[in-house]
């Protein structure tokens, strides 16, 4: 069985980065559009009298639990499938996991549907997908996160979350001042969110050696460590996640960062609702006692005085104007990675991943790790990766749209820095997938 356990994985040895530093201005784009997808299951065909390439094809997509409206995660994906649709004109049909346990039954539904192509969005969907990809040969799989390689009709979409983790700790740090607390919620004990704890464990704790040399002073930031749950539940729990935040807040967090899925937007809420008890009022001339950082989507404009007093579930806020109590998010584009295979199969490339894995995930290919080997000291060689980090922009900071008036020279001079050392190999950050970094 071809299911690889959840282990550190390096992705610096081979990756090409030839990205311009800094990947902020890349995070405007994800702005998340306020819709209402509908409900569990729905079918949509493509109304454009234009011809387009994927015009008589289709894609199925399984988003997570915690579903569609959680500004995040399974949002980016619905995104990535509405621009199949509206740019390749190819047909879709989506489900919805409300549980764990009912995911098998939802691919089945899909592949009783004869789709070209079925998405699953997560990585609790390993079983059934790895079931149903052995037994279907001739149907084409991707899956976000996903634990699945070397199956011939499976794509593992993969992203390099603790790249982007790191710079937005750093930034935490610098933005808090010396000896200032930082904190993170992570929504489940599990491997994935590990690899954003650590990553943003070693981004702060980078900025403070790096901020004790050039100011002379002992930098010394305390990080505080919290989760959610044990189960998947922790990705949809907004009243754990608002619990949580006026618990942080209460034991000194001055920001808190957030790998929660929609459990995030509970502790936005306690953020704000805090915020405004401490008088601050969206003044553009004094930063909030408390800062959030977003995950996945471009979340700033939650912490807007326009949408956040405005309705929490608003689907038509406009106008939205700084200032913002999110400081900035750690974009990861789901709907890039969804849309790319998605256009791989309209135009019959599906196996170019296969021909090409250093150009794909050269270190799921090449690379010596923790995944490979009694010690981690073979290579992989482990094909049907599509891996997207720093160097195409899918993994980084926002643009700072409603804060940037709040950025510290420090803060900016700690953010270009670490990128910049990411970017040209002197800064590795580790990928580690469990809580202790080992």
């Amino acid at each position: 069985m071809n299911v690889q356990t959840r282990k550190a994985i390096s992705t610096g040895a081979g990756v090409a980065i030839v990205v311009v530093l800094l990947v902020i201005a890349a995070g405007a784009y994800y702005y998340i559009a306020y819709y209402s997808p509908g409900p569990n299951t729905t079918t949509t065909t493509t109304t454009t009298s234009a011809v387009l390439p994927g015009k008589g094809m289709s894609i199925g997509v399984v988003f997570d639990v915690g579903g569609l409206g959680d500004r995040g995660f399974n949002d980016l994906a619905y995104q990535g499938m509405i621009q199949a649709n509206t740019i390749l004109g190819v047909d879709y049909k989506y489900e919805v996991a409300t549980s764990t346990t009912g995911i098998p039954q939802l691919f089945a539904t899909l592949i009783n549907d004869h789709l070209n192509l079925i998405v699953g969005v997560g990585f609790d969907d390993d079983g059934a997908i790895y079931n149903f990809s052995q037994k279907y040969p001739n149907q084409l799989f991707a899956q976000v996160d996903g634990d699945i390689y070397n199956v011939t009709n499976l794509i593992a979409i993969k992203y390099q979350e603790h790249v982007g983790s790191a710079i937005v700790g750093a930034l935490s740090a610098a933005m808090a001042g010396n000896g200032g607390k930082i904190g993170f919620l992570g929504g489940v004990t599990t491997g994935i969110i590990f690899k954003f704890w650590n990553g943003w464990k070693f981004g702060a704790t980078w900025a403070d050696q790096y901020l004790t040399r050039v100011t002379g002073s002992a930098y010394n930031n305390t990080l505080t460590e919290k989760y959610d749950s044990t189960g998947f539940n922790g990705f949809a729990d907004q009243t754990g996640g608002y619990k949580n935040g006026q618990s942080m807040i209460a034991a000194g967090d001055k920001i808190i960062f957030t790998a929660a899925g929609g459990t995030g937007i509970g502790t936005f809420n306690a953020i704000g609702q805090y915020d405004q008890q401490q008088g601050w009022n969206w003044s553009n001339s004094t930063a909030p006692p408390v800062w959030a950082i977003g995950v996945d989507a471009n979340q700033d404009y939650y912490g807007t005085k326009q949408f956040y007093t405005t309705t929490n579930s608003s689907t038509a806020a406009t106008s939205l104007k700084a200032p913002s109590f999110v400081l900035t998010s750690e974009i990861k584009k789901v709907d890039l990675g969804v849309f790319d295979v998605a256009n791989w199969v309209v135009h019959g490339n599906f196996s170019a991943l296969w021909n090409n894995p250093t150009k794909f995930a050269p270190s799921f290919y090449n690379g010596q790790t923790a995944l490979c080997g009694a010690n981690g000291d073979a290579a992989c060689h482990v094909r049907g990766v599509f891996l997207l980090g720093l160097a195409q922009g899918a993994v980084g900071p926002t643009n700072f749209q409603y804060t940037s008036q709040f950025l510290t020279p420090i803060a900016k001079q700690v953010m270009a820095q670490i990128t910049k050392g990411i970017i040209n190999g002197s800064i590795t950050v580790p990928e580690v997938y469990t809580d202790t970094g080992v």
